[in-house]
């Protein structure tokens, strides 16, 4: 194998990443052109490597030697010279073999040898991040299962979970969670059509029933075979598989192949399980079985970093599936989750300081917990807190940063940011008072949302009952309601929006018809047996009765 000659680590990379072409080259001219010393996109180099007429032999030499580089990467340096060097002579364009050599090299103190691998380390990464971003929708390219882990490795991250997947789009593909030393753990995608490629080759290799076993092939017997050769991902793949199909004991003994090795997706597969089964039975020493599983199993995964399994276990302690007795319990899993920077914890946590719920009641800590997942870009979030602003009870000074959340949600036609929005506006809450920016907002609201009863009943009450005169619409909030109410059945059947259409059909003078509909919302609630609100629509229907609209503090 000939090294690359010795240059920064800059101009290398610059190098590399230049003069892609679209047309695969032959890998062994590449690879020839490599040893005369000439730069190789890396890139150009992974699809002619993919389109080699030995891609099958070439693979699994490949994969054998990378899986022995992974299985040493960090414990044996000194070993990983010549493993390095033989993946490097059956693919040049390995991350995994460049980064071993650069690890080698650096372990034996030899920094000049060193550099041009990093170089092609760092080069390789960018080349994989410029044709995806790890997205389920735009995975980055691995030519082999082990180049996804080690782009991890390399990134300074540790792999802690991995299933495999398939879908029209992509036949194989690789799900990755890797935990940073900081932060949430990172779900990475990775594209393996080359690998799946050259497996289907393989069968096509002259010999008896080879035309009919690679007629057979598919991704799931591709996941079956890696699986039956002790692939975590394939093991975890097959076990959610299994479960689907309602094979649990097939499942279970799976999943718990794929966990002893340390995999957090197969845990908290395991967890789903236990779950499922603790709610389906009536047996409580089932039950209990059941329940120690799902803790066990999601204490495994909150060990790999799972903020989901942090989350997750704290919820099902606070609702009480431990006992009562431990029900706080679930209240440090949730900081823990939260300090990964799970926007649900952070919403759990809201709560309970807003409600003062098994913890005492704290609108400061829950105001931060609002804005921290609000950061975060959690829709449910931004809402929340805008609501949260808008309580008169709980006294929040304003928040010019909820404006801004909102108006970016609405730019997607959220109907209820818009809603909340010509709340804002309405009440000069973290901005100047608009009446007229708050009307926009609630017309711009029914207009994208015209069939959403609730949006279209929030809008409705607010302009016809609101104390403040200026912001009072009558006419349109009767119009709105009357559509809604004339083409939605179920609207119809419940006593909330009957009684806002009646409260605008008073609003507008015409209290007849008011009365009318008060008395069908009054039926409603009595067959419904909605006896909480019986008083208030009551009252209502007397102000009618007496020509008085409904006026109220709102928004």
């Amino acid at each position: 194998m000939r090294l690359l000659p010795v240059v920064s680590a800059a101009l290398l990379i610059a190098a590399l990443l230049g003069g892609c072409q679209s047309t695969p080259a032959n890998y062994r001219d590449l690879a020839a052109r490599l040893a005369a010393g000439e730069e190789v996109d890396p890139g150009r180099l992974r699809e002619a490597f993919l389109a080699a007429d030995d891609l099958p032999a070439r693979m699994e030499r490949l994969t054998e030697l990378e899986e022995q580089a992974l299985a040493i990467v960090e414990d044996e340096p000194l070993k990983l010279g010549s493993i390095g060097s033989a993946i490097l002579d059956t693919y040049y364009g390995s991350l995994t073999g460049h980064y071993v050599l650069a690890r080698f090299y650096r372990h034996v103190e030899a920094p000049d040898a060193a550099e041009p691998h990093e170089a092609w380390v760092a080069a390789i990464q960018a080349d994989m991040e410029r044709q995806g971003d790890g997205s389920h929708e735009r995975p980055m390219p691995a030519v082999t299962a082990v180049e996804a882990r080690m782009y991890a490795v390399s990134k300074g991250w540790s792999p802690v979970g991995a299933i495999y997947q398939t879908s029209e789009a992509q036949p194989f593909s690789l799900l990755l969670q890797a935990r940073p030393p900081e932060g949430p753990i990172r779900n990475l995608h990775f594209d393996l059509t080359g690998l799946y490629d050259s497996m289907r080759q393989s069968l096509e290799t002259p010999g008896d029933h080879a035309e009919a076993t690679a007629h057979d092939f598919n991704p799931l017997t591709l996941i079956g075979f890696l699986a039956r050769q002790n692939d975590t991902a394939a093991q975890t793949a097959v076990g959610a598989y299994l479960a689907r199909e309602n094979r649990i004991e097939d499942a279970i003994n799976w999943l718990r192949s794929a966990s002893r090795t340390g995999n957090l997706l197969a845990n908290s597969i395991l967890a789903s399980i236990y779950w499922d089964e603790a709610r389906s039975t009536d047996d409580e020493a089932t039950r209990t079985a059941a329940m120690n599983e799902v803790m066990e199993n999601y204490l495994h995964a909150i060990a790999l970093g799972s903020a989901d399994a942090m989350y997750t276990l704290g919820v099902l302690y606070l609702n009480g599936h431990y006992g009562e007795d431990n029900v706080a319990s679930g209240v440090p899993l949730l900081k823990q989750a939260a300090e990964q920077g799970h926007a649900d914890a952070l919403m759990y946590l809201a709560h309970l300081h807003y409600a003062g719920e098994v913890v005492p009641r704290d609108l400061d800590a829950a105001r931060g917990y609002y804005v921290r997942a609000s950061e975060l870009g959690s829709p449910f979030a931004r809402r929340s807190y805008a609501r949260f602003l808008l309580d008169r009870e709980a006294g929040q000074a304003g928040d010019a940063r909820a404006l801004k959340w909102l108006e970016e949600l609405a730019q997607d036609d959220d109907a209820e940011s818009m809603v909340l929005l010509g709340n804002l506006y309405a009440r000069g809450v973290g901005t100047p008072r608009s009446t007229s920016r708050a009307v926009r907002w609630y017309k711009r609201a029914v207009k994208v949302a015209p069939d959403d009863a609730n949006v279209v009943n929030e809008v409705a009450w607010t302009l016809a009952v609101t104390d403040a005169a200026d912001l009072r619409r009558a006419s349109y909030a009767r119009n709105i309601m009357d559509r809604l109410m004339n083409v939605n059945d179920d609207a119809r059947q419940r006593p909330e929006y009957l009684d806002t259409w009646a409260a605008a059909h008073a609003a507008s003078g015409d209290f007849e018809r008011a009365v009318v509909l008060q008395e069908q919302a009054l039926s409603a609630a009595r067959r419904l047996e909605l006896e909480d609100v019986l008083e208030v629509l009551e009252q209502h229907l007397e102000d009618f009765r007496a020509r008085r609209a409904v006026t109220e503090l709102v928004p």
